[in-house]
Order: structure tokens, then sequence, then C-alpha cells
């Protein structure tokens, strides 16, 4: 199967259709319906179900993604090889992190790599959850992963980046010392914030209160991550953030307090066995050095 063709399949389900697709890659709309006609023509089956301008994915559609991903993946890494001997001076990279962890490790990881690296292009995909996220490592959709430590399919790898602390934002106005550390058992009556069920803050923060045997009353859950800080600014309730975004909330009013019992978890670095595309296995060397 023509790599032409493979790329321009798996561009139509990335952009949700021919023409947004055929922007991405950069020809024309007609030339790429052809070549995914040519393709369903030399695999003799419909690849995708056309309902005027969208389409899906036929059941053998969506058993030729992944292995398509993969080839395309393999292509890249053999490309890459070679940039590598040039110093990695082209190629791209592409990461998943959880919302919570874009900012703080993130950020600075990308930012450190850039730097090293002005040549790669870096894709950051932002999963709603570790569910999502671990699905776009296993998949080959991203190469690597910046996630909560907590429940890693075995069929990852995973390397430690330490631990990270979370702390309370409280509304302004609100009677607690800036910085002060609160019990948790006097905050079970607290309203909160919350992402929803399924995300790592929430069972971070269902977690701490077990801890102290008391749980926490929800307000709002929103799945919206940038709303969380504006909520809690506008009155809404508490919530439990990493400390680099609790400063920004505090910025604007908020109030910060460490929880007690303390609540961290650990950060890791995932990928699938096996080698790394180059820019792929630079960062990782960078991210998890002492």
């Amino acid at each position: 199967m023509d790599s032409h063709r493979l790329r321009h399949f798996v561009a139509v389900v990335d952009h949700g259709g021919f023409t947004a697709a055929a922007q991405a890659v950069y020809v024309s709309q007609p030339a790429l319906s052809q070549a995914v006609r040519e393709l369903e023509a030399e695999l003799g089956v419909d690849l995708f179900t056309r309902i005027g301008r969208r389409v899906r994915l036929t059941p053998a559609g969506e058993a030729l993604l992944e292995p398509a991903r993969q080839v395309l993946r393999d292509l890249e890494t053999g490309q890459a090889a070679v940039a590598a001997v040039a110093g990695l001076a082209a190629g791209s990279l592409t990461l998943a992190s959880l919302p919570t962890l874009a900012a703080d490790p993130m950020a600075p990881l990308v930012g450190a790599f850039r730097r090293h690296h002005p040549g790669i292009r870096v894709e950051l995909a932002a999963p709603e959850d570790t569910g999502e996220l671990f699905e776009l490592v296993t998949s080959g959709a991203c190469e690597l992963g910046v996630t909560d430590a907590h429940d890693i399919p075995d069929a990852l790898q995973s390397r430690s980046l330490g631990r990270q602390s979370l702390v309370l934002i409280l509304p302004p106005g609100t009677d607690q010392g800036r910085g002060a550390t609160v019990d948790l058992s006097s905050l079970e009556r607290t309203p909160f914030v919350v992402a929803p069920p399924g995300t790592s803050t929430f069972r971070l923060l269902q977690e701490g209160f077990a801890a102290v045997q008391r749980t926490p009353t929800v307000a709002v859950v929103t799945a919206q991550r940038d709303a969380i800080l504006p909520l809690v600014i506008a009155g809404a309730g508490a919530a439990l953030v990493p400390e680099s975004a609790a400063r920004t909330a505090v910025e604007q009013g908020a109030v910060m307090v460490r929880p007690a019992p303390a609540i961290t978890r650990a950060i890791a670095l995932v990928s699938r066995p096996g080698p790394l595309a180059p820019a792929a296995a630079r960062f990782s060397e960078m991210a998890t050095a002492p």
C-alpha cells in the first residue's frame, strides 16, 4: 500500500472530512479523494461511509486505522533516524499530557527540549483523562505521554518524573490564612468545583478526604478545565489543583491553603514498548535526567 494514500486516509480520520484533510496535508481535495478511492480499490472495500460532506469509518476502515498509523510512524522513525545523524535538525514529536500536567511539568520539559532542538516540531495532544491518554499512546497517535502514574496499563512502559504536590484554592475573602495548612476533615461541608469522575484530580480529592474518613461536597462538575480557576474566583467553591495553577489563582484574589494530610501524585512518562524515534528518545532522556 502506498504510504501517501495511507497518510491521506489517516488525515481524513484525524480532521473529520476530506476538505479539512486536504488543507492539512497541502493537496487539493479532488487529489486526496482520488487517493482514498485508489486505496479502497486496492483493498476491495469501502473505508468510509459518505453522507453529504460528512464521513464515517466503515468497520474495514476502523480495522485499517491503527496499522496505518503504525506504518506512518515507522516511516517517520526511519526519516528521523537519518535526521538524528545531523543532530536532530528536523522532524516532529507527538506528545500527550493530562490537562493538569500541561503547565507543570510538561511546559518546562517542552521548552527545554525546543531550546536544544529548535528544528523539531512538537505537537501536544490534550486528552481528557488517563484512559484517553493511554489510548493515544497505545494506538501510536502520540509517542509519549505525561500522566498520573496510577494504573498504567501493562502494555505501556513508564519512567518516573517525580511527584507533584496539589493544594487547595478557596474563593476570595475566605477566612483562611494564605499558605496555611488546613485539616481536610474541617472542609467536609465546603463546596468543591471538580473535574468529572475518572479524572486524576477528582480521584485524588476523594482519596484525600477518605484518609480522614470524610467525603467532599461536590458543588460543580466541569469538563472544561480552564473554567475551574474562574469558578473558584467567582465564589462557586474550592478546588484541588497543582501548586503552579494555584499561584495564578492567588494573583486574582483566591486563597491557597495546603491540605493535611498532604496530597501528592507520582508523575510518569509513558510509551509503547520498543525503541523510540530519535526525537522521542531524546525528549525521554532529557525529561528523566537527574
